[in-house]
């Protein structure tokens, strides 16, 4: 028998070998626990997915595995350990540290847009008790423990997460702002968004942290559901230090003419996996998923997309660039699906990359599912090295090589960056320049 004590619970775990095990005072609602419980026996019922399967051909998943696991559940961090969770007060400020834990931080940047507006902005475990009814009827809809191993153990084992409800016809301006710090060897993170109808926002998810003493591990799952002719422009930004494994699934459900903008820049981590999707589920829905990834040393990145179209009348575009540097690599899955009730939809499907040394690699996979004949459907995709006679061109005018390169390379991903917020897109940009300068 073990025993371990945090801030506000205790957890017991009777049998580690067991598929399940009790907890008790950890302050959650009963169905949470049950959901958590269901969770963590699905994580432990499957094998690891085989290397040579569908969307693990290219990543390792032992890559993904809690660091120490054992050690980790015999301190007790089966379940959260928070210190007086607090609702987003937006009166102290644009700048606020909330749902501080041993293994996270989350900072919070918004402006007055909050105020009296009706936006609910919570840690998820105090929503799971405030809003205890909405919590219930989204959280793990979309992002489902039976989605894979690691999307259970993000529900079993979650830690500290957040909760964020914009009501019907608000209008947030400014972006918001979450910075997830990883302070401990295992984070394990979760976001939930609700969009009321017509309701407006823009959200920047931002992952960031310095090196760790050895391996660490950051698993996080985003959904995001948006009503009836809202707009939500969603925005992940990773760049850890490259001793954490990063494993991030994304998805967004989009009612009747809603629309959707998922921008992700992958810049850091040692081993990146992400598994982006949206699901286009009411007649008009429209969206548009734009990425880039920029790679040197030895770093892996792993990039997997679906559009799920379930609705008539609905749009999707993908956009994908990589830049991949020394002996960096990049596997990206790409599937359209497009169901046989929804006719007359329109779906694109974009993935560049750009070798900058021969021992590079790329591997870019589409996939079509495609089971109706009334839709326009598309994709493409290159991959090659920089083009010498550019290269020649820059040079021959007094450039150096290096700008030269620097140039290019800035040139192909920029229209991405563009579509950023400014301070976001600045930020990539100066880590993409700085990767160059140490060509």
């Amino acid at each position: 028998m073990i025993i371990g004590k945090g801030a506000n619970m205790t957890v017991k775990v009777v049998d580690r070998t067991k598929s399940s095990f009790r907890i008790k005072d950890n302050n959650e609602p009963e169905w949470l626990y049950n959901l958590r419980n269901d969770a963590w026996c699905n994580f432990n019922k499957p094998p690891m997915p085989e290397i040579a399967k569908h969307l693990w051909k290219y990543s390792n998943p032992t890559n993904f595995m809690l660091v120490n696991q054992d050690e980790h559940l015999r301190l007790g961090k089966r379940y959260p350990q928070i210190a007086q969770p607090e609702e987003f007060d937006p009166e102290k400020g644009v700048d606020a540290y909330w749902g501080n834990s041993s293994d996270l931080k989350v900072k919070i940047q918004t402006t007055e847009d909050f105020k009296d507006s009706g936006v609910v902005f919570q840690e998820l475990h105090l929503a799971s008790k405030n809003h205890e009814e909405l919590v219930k009827r989204y959280l793990g809809k979309l992002v489902t423990f039976e989605l894979g191993k690691f999307e259970a153990l993000n529900m079993a084992m979650w830690d500290i997460g957040a909760f964020l409800y914009i009501p019907d016809n608000t209008v947030i301006k400014n972006p918001i702002y979450l910075h997830r710090h990883p302070t401990g060897i295992n984070t394990v993170t979760r976001l939930l968004v609700i969009m009321g109808k017509n309701a407006e926002a823009t959200i920047v998810d931002d992952y960031r942290c310095g090196r760790n003493k050895g391996i660490s591990l950051v698993n996080s799952a985003v959904e995001i559901f948006a009503d009836d002719a809202s707009r939500v422009r969603y925005i992940n930004l990773q760049r850890l230090a490259t001793d954490y494994h990063s494993f991030i699934t994304q998805r967004t459900h989009l009612a009747r003419d809603a629309e959707s903008y998922t921008l992700f820049a992958s810049v850091g981590s040692g081993v990146s996996k992400i598994n982006a999707g949206t699901i286009l589920d009411g007649r008009g829905a429209h969206s548009n998923m734009y990425g880039v990834a920029f790679g040197d040393n030895r770093q892996q990145f792993d990039h997997h997309t679906v559009h799920h179209h379930k609705s008539s009348d609905s749009y999707s575009n993908i956009d994908l660039k990589t830049v991949m540097k020394d002996k960096s690599s990049s596997a990206y899955t790409g599937l359209i699906k497009i169901e046989k009730e929804a006719p007359n939809c329109e779906a694109y499907q974009e993935n560049r990359n750009l070798l900058l040394n021969k021992k590079a690699r790329v591997e870019t996979i589409p996939e079509l599912e495609i089971l109706t004949d009334q839709v326009r459907c598309s994709h493409g995709a290159t991959v090659g090295p920089l083009d010498e006679e550019t290269v020649f061109y820059l040079t021959s005018r007094g450039i150096s090589r290096a700008e030269a390169i620097k140039s290019i390379v800035a040139g192909f991903v920029e229209p991405t960056l563009a579509k950023m917020p400014k301070s976001v897109g600045e930020s990539v940009r100066k880590i993409v320049l700085e990767k160059l300068e140490e060509r």
